[in-house]
């Protein structure tokens, strides 16, 4: 299954929209009984698998309206713009269309078909959950749907390159990062775009596996147009945010943008695609994609997106416990407050936390990570200075500057009679009520051990509390 989330989408999306005016249109007033919603990729499941009791959406003349969710009513407003219907409720909008019968409700790439008494559900093609688990549902004809629809919806695959950023951002200019990207639109145009890191190297919310970019948009035959969402977790710009294909190779995606924080740090971005599937053979960007390689490899084992059979992103080996480059990580959030400012996630069928120590485990691989928040006046320079006074004489001995959710870092590494260390220092770039940092300090039997997709995981998914 490649979006199992859509179910958890669908209990939340009352509660996590935009706001907007009301009008009313009464030759499409009615009641519209939940039908069916998304949960695969070109499948629609029956409703009454995951909801009970009533479950509605009740258009009344002059522009009122109420949404029933397992029995839960609440009041709202609704307007329409031809096919188009927005309805209000108090937390928010809900968009969607409203077209022979059913009415259709987006959110985040998930769909609810409500279907009004009367009308014709062919269209939805829904089935049973055990029907879609078991395999006996035919997959979708990838062919069919409106021309806006064949011409952008699929996956892409890319990267991001940073670029003009100042500030706290500086330092990152001139990486380059794996991006993949998957576009929803329905028969007019109108859908969602999500940008994401498949192996969480860069812009890691576990929560959403990595995603750099979220965004409702519509299309023409020419340019897809963000409407709204964040990029990088900031609103995004509007009138920057226009994928436009490239004038020597239409089948090439390019967007770029820019965010300013409050503190005047500057994210500069843009981000390149080509179709799933596209070999690059032609372009010059394959040297600088970091898990180019590893691309090619899962083409030729026939996966037709970055997330693969079993929902993993590009980056996962699901057999090896030691090396899951932004996995599932949802299930266990570390709060380190006590001790410091931030949170950080991690694969609790992989390691454990020693809450004595402050420190993660991971007993097959015999890989601790320490997590340390600093207190005080330490810098960075200082940090240097003592480890190039007491660490450069060890085996393996390395000392790197980088950037780690935007902030400054740097990456000390060091073998001995004890086996190995990794330890990354972050710079928070100012006092937070009086820390000042952390360091996470992985230790194992050798570097090889240290340094993996997971840890990195882990560490990447670092949240400053404010």
């Amino acid at each position: 299954m490649k979006r199992i989330t859509a179910i958890a989408l669908v209990l939340i999306m009352v509660l996590c929209l935009v706001s907007c005016a009301s009008s009313g249109d009464g030759s499409v007033s009615g009641t519209y009984k939940l039908y069916a919603l998304d949960y695969d990729e070109g499948h629609a499941v029956f409703a009454d698998e995951f909801f009970s009791g009533e479950n509605y959406v009740l258009l009344k003349d002059g522009g009122k309206a109420e949404m029933c969710l397992e029995d839960d009513v609440a009041d709202a407003t609704w307007k329409m713009s031809g096919d188009r219907i927005t309805v209000t409720l108090d937390d928010g909008d809900m968009e969607g269309t409203l077209k022979d019968g059913i009415l259709t409700l987006v959110s985040d790439g998930s769909n609810l078909y409500f279907v009004k008494d009367g009308a014709s559900t062919e269209g939805i093609k829904a089935v049973t959950l055990d029907e879609l688990l078991h395999g006996l549902v035919d997959e979708p004809n990838t062919s069919e749907g409106s021309e806006l629809q064949r011409k952008w919806n699929g996956w892409y695959y890319g990267c991001l390159d940073i670029n003009g950023s100042e500030g706290g951002w500086e330092s990152a200019n001139g990486l380059t990062f794996d991006a993949a990207m998957r576009v929803e639109l329905d028969a007019d145009g109108h859908g969602t775009l999500i940008i994401y890191d498949p192996y969480g190297a860069f812009a890691v919310n576990p929560d959403h596996n990595n995603r750099y970019v979220v965004i409702d948009c519509h299309a023409d035959a020419s340019y897809l147009y963000g409407d709204s969402g964040t990029a990088f977790d900031y609103d995004i710009n509007t009138s920057d945010w226009i994928v436009v294909r490239n004038l020597d190779n239409q089948d090439k995606l390019n967007v770029g943008s820019s965010y300013t924080d409050e503190n005047g740090n500057k994210l500069g971005y843009d981000f390149t695609f080509l179709p799933w599937g596209d070999r690059w053979e032609k372009e010059t960007y394959q040297q600088f994609i970091p898990h180019f390689d590893e691309y090619l490899a899962k083409l030729d084992e026939g996966w037709s997106d970055p997330f693969g059979e079993l929902s993993d992103p590009l980056g996962t080996d699901s057999g090896n416990s030691g090396g899951n480059a932004g996995g599932d990580r949802t299930g266990t959030k570390l709060d380190v407050n006590g001790r410091g400012i931030l949170n950080v996630y991690y694969p609790a069928e992989q390691f454990e936390y020693d809450d004595t120590y402050g420190k993660l485990k991971n007993e097959a691989t015999g890989v601790g990570i320490l997590i340390d928040p600093m207190l005080g006046a330490t810098n960075l320079a200082e940090l240097k200075q003592s480890y190039e006074e007491n660490n450069s004489d060890e085996d393996d001995y390395s000392l790197k500057e980088t950037t780690l959710n935007g902030y400054k870092a740097i990456v000390m590494t060091y073998s001995d009679w004890l086996g190995a260390t990794m330890r990354i220092d972050v710079d928070f770039g100012g006092n937070h009520d009086g820390w000042y940092g952390v360091s996470f300090v992985v230790s194992g039997d050798s570097l090889s051990d240290c340094d993996t997709d997971v840890v990195w995981s882990i560490i990447n998914s670092m949240e400053l509390v404010k």
